[in-house]
């Protein structure tokens, strides 16, 4: 027997599946209204503006103002922008537009701002493995890999300026999370002598650590070409390598960003590897990562499952539910774990061996 027809649960359903079609329409507006400095130049006209106040300082020529209200009043139902109605001389009724606190991230001089974060994200080519999740359900190759024909690291190598909008990206995301686990897990920090950032790229979270914390001898970790290529970094000892081969030592190994990459059995063999470079008494691993909660209604649980179904189109990888991450550091050795959740997609996981 078919279900009974109910024209309210119809029609929500319809609702639903209509937003989840045109998903993809929330992340490319927004692409494109950060491409146009909409947030700076509201930001920097007294904090609101008028659509043909906007339309005559958009870095494009003959803005059609009507198209561009549509756009904005898009914005204003994704919750980026407030839209406010005054009445002026003649009773004709002005619309002013000013910045929602979502829309305030996307003002590029903010000092915690996701430019970079929309902008390597969104960019054409990383859609297109979207279109392979089915086919990289089988086992050999991600979905990246068969829509690119190469993985993602060999694609980022071969595209230089792609691959300069996904590290700026990766930079930007790292800034933000850096600055919430610095101030979040400084009782971590204070304790420590020394600190290996294992997998630190271009080095902004090691030096904005030695710059909080002074007293801790710092050290970035990369392959040779990352190394060489990263940031000026006063204080800190550089050292090329491979974290399938060496780690060095130090009272604390920093794994930011890393273990989601791969899988479990090549994070044990990182796993083991640090838990063999740090003192079994006073030393400690600490992993930033995902932390998935599956049934949890925080806010970031969707965000955390998407970025999951990232890491399997894209690397391979996986996001980690806290009892996926007990079983890893047990499979590795280590004698016991915490995790603290902080303001962040991320996590910090602190392993003692």
């Amino acid at each position: 027997m078919g279900l009974e027809f109910n024209e309210e649960v119809d029609i929500k359903a319809q609702a639903h599946l209509w937003n989840i079609i045109y998903g993809f329409a929330d992340s490319l507006v927004l692409r494109s209204a950060v491409e146009l400095g909409i947030a700076d130049i509201i930001k920097n006209n007294n904090g609101s503006i008028t659509v043909s106040e906007l339309a005559s300082k958009l870095p494009i020529s003959n803005v059609n103002s009507d198209n561009l209200y549509r756009v904005l009043r898009y914005l204003v139902h994704m919750g980026i922008l407030k839209e406010t109605k005054s009445t002026i001389n003649g009773g004709e009724i002005k619309k002013l537009y000013s910045l929602e606190p979502v829309g305030s991230l996307l003002v590029k001089d903010a000092e915690r701002n996701m430019v970079p974060i929309v902008l390597g994200m969104t960019q054409q080519d990383f859609m297109i493995p979207w279109h392979y999740i089915k086919e990289g359900l089988g086992e050999g190759s991600t979905a990246f890999e068969k829509g690119m024909g190469m993985t993602l690291w060999e694609y980022l190598e071969g595209h230089p300026e792609q691959g300069h909008l996904f590290n700026v990206g990766m930079e930007g995301e790292t800034r933000l999370l850096t600055k919430t686990l610095i101030e979040s897990c400084k009782d971590t920090f204070e304790g420590l002598s020394s600190l290996v950032d294992v997998g630190g790229g271009n080095g902004t979270t090691i030096k904005a650590i030695s710059e909080a914390f002074p007293h801790i001898k710092c050290s970035l970790y990369d392959l040779p070409h990352v190394v060489a290529d990263s940031h000026d970094l006063p204080n800190i000892e550089k050292i090329p390598g491979d974290i399938f081969k060496f780690i060095p030592n130090a009272q604390a190994i920093l794994l930011k960003l890393i273990l989601h990459d791969w899988s479990d059995e090549d994070s044990v063999k990182i796993l083991k590897k640090c838990r063999e470079a740090v003192p079994q008494d006073t030393g400690r691993v600490i992993i930033v990562d995902v932390a998935l909660e599956e049934e949890s209604e925080h806010p970031l649980t969707k965000t955390r499952l998407v970025l999951d179904v990232d890491m399997l189109v894209n690397t391979g990888g996986r996001e980690r539910s806290e009892d996926d991450w007990a079983k890893l550091l047990k499979l590795a050795g280590f004698r016991t774990h915490k995790i603290r959740h902080i303001a962040a997609v991320q996590s910090v996981i602190e392993a003692f061996p």
